[in-house]
């Protein structure tokens, strides 16, 4: 048992913990810029805080959820090459199903804030941010996909944290960079939202039709979604004076909940394509949960780099101490275990209501840790 671990803790670590490593040190891109501009952002645009998680999280689902079907296709045989055209309409599947939620988000917003008008202009630069940054991430994920597949490597142990992580770097600098440009520039906002909806149309065009039954379920899935993740939002906005506080631990905010959706992505696509490849028994074996005892042992350090990475912007961008957070480092491996063996159960649970692991899965369970991340962090504050 113990030999059968430590072989499975080194394909771990040699495969799975540089990929989660590299999406830590990515997140604090997105970190950096919201702790720069957390300030501004909970005094003159609370909505934004407000559809933050989700809006991270329907990115991080919409485009993980891709890398997980792409990788159930490239083992089924269905998908060869990045050049396929079942790629590219899979890319725009993902592209245009979230839309539905990001207005769901954005409504809840408004239900948040007395100022309309600041409410239609985030509208406008999250339907901008959106648009755009799908097309990029879309094909990111095909090609993280399949190239790693057509070298011999596993994409269920790379692909979703890694986009996933992409997603978050994305989101915080363009929603910022964007509102920059609609408040400075209001006729080049409009002619880049006009030009990308025409490349979207004309893509969409050329690949014939994108409506099929996975389009709807994962349209219906991310909307339910959406509305979970209104949870995260509302403590998110709710507490941000406790937040701001320890301002490290809004540094520290999008590189939680990445890593915790990431711990449960890699587990949940793995169990995915086990399913469509040896069934249930597949998913119930040992090595389900000598993988998970695995990802737990990860978890320890990559919390600890997280927290000295902080500690480092905060002191160098913003010019306050701060120090190991000792509940942050005690805590962390716990809900990463909670948020594993919740995505063990999607898995099993998604076939017997009729859905795909793939399209249920990976959405759901990184859904599930940004709200346990969100409940986490504010109790961190609070402490």
């Amino acid at each position: 048992m113990t030999t059968v671990l430590l072989q499975k803790l080194k394909e771990s670590i040699r495969f799975t913990f540089s990929a989660l490593l590299l999406c830590l040190v990515l997140d604090f891109v997105g970190g950096t810029f919201l702790g720069v501009n957390y300030s501004e952002i909970v005094k003159n645009y609370p909505i934004i805080l407000v559809i933050l998680p989700g809006l991270m999280d329907l990115r991080g689902n919409v485009f993980g959820t891709l890398a997980s079907r792409l990788t159930t296709k490239l083992n089924l045989g269905i998908i060869k090459r990045l050049k396929d055209r079942e790629v590219k309409r899979e890319v725009l599947r993902a592209i245009f199903s979230s839309k539905i939620p990001l207005i769901v988000l954005w409504v809840i917003g408004v239900l948040h804030t007395d100022n309309l008008r600041m409410a239609v202009a985030a509208l406008l630069v999250v339907i901008l941010s959106a648009l755009a940054i799908g097309i990029v991430l879309g094909y990111s994920a095909a090609l993280i996909t399949i190239v790693p597949y057509s070298r011999g490597f596993d994409p269920d142990r790379i692909a979703a944290p890694l986009i996933t992580s992409i997603s978050d770097i994305v989101t915080i600098p363009t929603l910022i960079f964007f509102l920059n440009l609609y408040l400075v520039n209001r006729q080049m906002f409009y002619l880049l939202l006009f030009l990308t909806l025409g490349i979207l149309i004309w893509l969409g065009v050329r690949s014939g039709n994108i409506v099929e039954r996975s389009f709807t379920e994962i349209a219906g899935i991310l909307t339910f979604l959406a509305l979970i993740e209104s949870f995260a939002g509302s403590l998110l906005e709710q507490y941000s004076s406790a937040i701001g506080k320890m301002i490290l631990l809004a540094v520290l905010y999008p590189s939680i909940l990445d890593s915790l959706g990431n711990m449960g992505s890699v587990i949940v696509a793995r169990l995915s394509t086990k399913y469509h490849l040896e069934g249930e028994e597949g998913i119930k074996s040992k090595d389900t949960w000598l993988e998970i005892m695995a990802m737990l042992l990860m978890s320890v350090p990559l919390i600890i780099i997280a927290n000295i990475i902080g500690m480092l912007i905060v002191e160098v961008t913003m010019h306050v101490h701060s120090h190991l957070v000792a509940p942050l480092i005690l805590g962390y491996p716990l809900i990463t275990l909670i948020v594993m063996i919740i995505g063990v159960a999607l898995v099993l649970v998604a076939p017997k209501i009729h859905l795909d692991p793939d399209n249920l899965g990976v959405p759901l369970i990184t859904t599930i840790a940004d709200v346990l991340g969100t409940i986490f962090v504010v109790a961190l504050a609070l402490h």
